[in-house]
């Protein structure tokens, strides 16, 4: 007797309930990708308004300024302004004394910060922390309270019209840099000190050859937001520097006036060449940003 072995029939398998799902969800999906996307695209050209008519305004003469109705797109562009702002008024003496100001910022801000912060976060000594919540409470208080104070003893050691004032509080480092130092410290395992010591080296070299190579995160944020500050500075020079040969950008685009008058376009051409250098550097630091938020979290 030979036995006839039936193959089962072949039974074609149900879509899963996740892609059935997935496709009936489809329209609502896209149509609120649709919206997201439309509302971001209008939120940022509300952000870009501004700037385009900055640039707009900064590429005409006085008469097009004034024009009724508004033109966007000038014609001929005038890049005289521009050349006229640099060479003309002056402009790049300002932008280098801004520039060297906030270079000498980041860099005495981030040593002096890091250091400190280091000293909080792996040292511990009587009153560490209530010293610490001493540091964090001047962030509390405008710089502007210590104004008068700080002018006359300035003015009696004879350095209003010098940089001093501007460049000696830098070495003390600042509050909020300092917390930013300290918060991503403590993140830092202390047996990488502890290999340090074994190795030979000492606390100063420990927090230069080893801790701060580590830290690129938090530097990098520490010197975008100390060269923004520093760059757009103008109360200080406002206060300590009366004299023109010291003015900062900020300064100089406050008394931006010519032998015959002010000059409307020249004064946007003026603003648009000084956003440049921290436009750029937020650009190119930007992905620590989220670093730098992120650090900042109380552990």
């Amino acid at each position: 007797m030979q036995d006839v072995l039936e193959r089962p029939a072949a039974t074609t398998p149900a879509p899963p309930a996740k892609n059935t799902l997935k496709r009936r969800r489809n329209p609502r999906a896209r149509w609120e990708l649709t919206a997201r996307i439309a509302a971001l695209s209008l939120f940022c050209l509300l952000l870009l308004f501004p700037f385009v008519w900055l640039v707009s305004q900064s590429l005409k003469d006085t008469n097009q300024y004034f024009a009724v109705p508004f033109e966007w797109i000038p014609s001929p562009f005038r890049w005289e302004n521009f050349t006229d702002v640099i060479f003309k008024y002056e402009f790049l003496h300002y932008i280098g004394n801004s520039l060297w100001l906030a270079v000498y910022a980041v860099v005495v801000n981030i040593l002096s910060s890091s250091f400190v912060a280091y000293g909080f976060s792996r040292f511990r000594f009587p009153g560490r922390n209530a010293l610490f919540m001493v540091v964090l409470a001047t962030m509390m208080l405008p710089g502007q309270v210590m104004t008068i104070s700080l002018y006359r003893f300035y003015r009696e050691i004879g350095w209003i019209d010098t940089f001093y004032p501007l460049l000696i509080p830098k070495l003390f480092g600042a509050a909020f840099e300092i917390f930013l130092f300290r918060q991503f410290f403590l993140s830092l395992p202390r047996e990488v000190d502890e290999a340090a010591r074994i190795d030979g080296c000492g606390t100063l070299r420990t927090w230069w050859h080893i801790i701060l190579p580590q830290s690129k995160p938090v530097i990098i944020v520490v010197a975008v937001f100390t060269f923004l500050g520093s760059w757009r500075e103008l109360f200080g020079p406002l206060i300590y520097l009366t004299g023109e040969e010291n003015r900062t950008l900020p300064l100089g685009l406050l008394y931006f006036t010519s032998p015959f008058g002010s000059s409307l376009p020249m004064l946007m051409a003026a603003i648009v060449i000084s956003l440049i250098p921290p436009v750029v550097l937020y650009a190119l630091g930007q992905k620590y940003i989220d670093k730098g938020v992120a650090i900042a979290e109380i552990k």
